[in-house]
């Protein structure tokens, strides 16, 4: 089969801003709807969001999903409303079922510095038993892919690296069949020969493999793989 590509492109995402709380979109979520924006397999969500001092958020779901939480500035403070307060750190990620009805509060809990991640959202058809995980990686081992979660039951993988520039990597594909996302956190790629750049993203079908290249040093992608 012929593989599938579309570039997602930074500056085409949706938008979205209240007090103290900012959100932008890779994909079609809540009052955002776009032409060519639809989920990428079963990955339903990937926004870029940001938390000013002492704002909170809360996260409700309509369907079962695994939301993974990926702090790039700051740490979040995660409550789920049963007396635990959960601290989710850069450097570490937060992988948790979440049930319609369930919900819990993401709060910056600096008194003066903003808080940016990532809330990635896929479809948990049949969740798994594990409800939570934490999972922490050392980006200063670079150019290498790092796995970013290790959750029970997952049909995917997540991996994360940090590349001086002109290095090249290889991601091998957990499942053909599977679909594959690729978001730039920091600086340029060259991903299967297309020019990626800072919060672009790149999904793709009936690949085996993913080649890349860094174009700038200290440059961090990250690649998502889906059922």
């Amino acid at each position: 089969m012929d593989t599938e590509a579309q570039i997602y492109l930074q500056s085409r995402r949706g938008h979205f801003q209240t007090e103290g709380y900012r959100a932008f979109y890779t994909f079609n979520f809540e009052h955002y709807e776009a032409e060519n924006r639809e989920p990428s397999g079963t990955l339903l969500a990937l926004n870029d969001e940001t938390l000013l001092p002492q704002f909170s958020r809360k996260v409700n779901v309509n369907e079962p999903v695994q939301i993974v939480l990926l702090p790039l500035v700051g740490a979040i403070e995660i409550d789920e409303g049963k007396g635990d307060v959960l601290y989710v750190d850069s450097g570490e990620s937060l992988c948790v079922t979440v049930m319609p009805g369930d919900n819990f509060v993401m709060t910056n809990p600096y008194p003066y510095q903003s808080v940016n991640y990532l809330q990635i959202r896929l479809l948990a058809d049949n969740p798994p038993i594990q409800k939570k995980a934490v999972n922490a990686f050392d980006l200063n081992n670079k150019n290498t892919l790092i796995p970013i979660l290790d959750f029970v039951g997952s049909s995917g993988k997540q991996v994360i690296g940090k590349y001086e520039g002109r290095q090249d990597g290889l991601y091998i594909c957990k499942n053909p069949a599977n679909s594959i996302f690729i978001f730039i956190i920091e600086g340029a790629f060259e991903v299967q020969n297309r020019l990626l750049e800072k919060r672009d993203g790149l999904s793709l079908r009936n690949v085996s493999e993913v080649e890349f290249e860094a174009l700038s040093n200290d440059a961090i992608i990250l690649i998502l793989e889906s059922a």
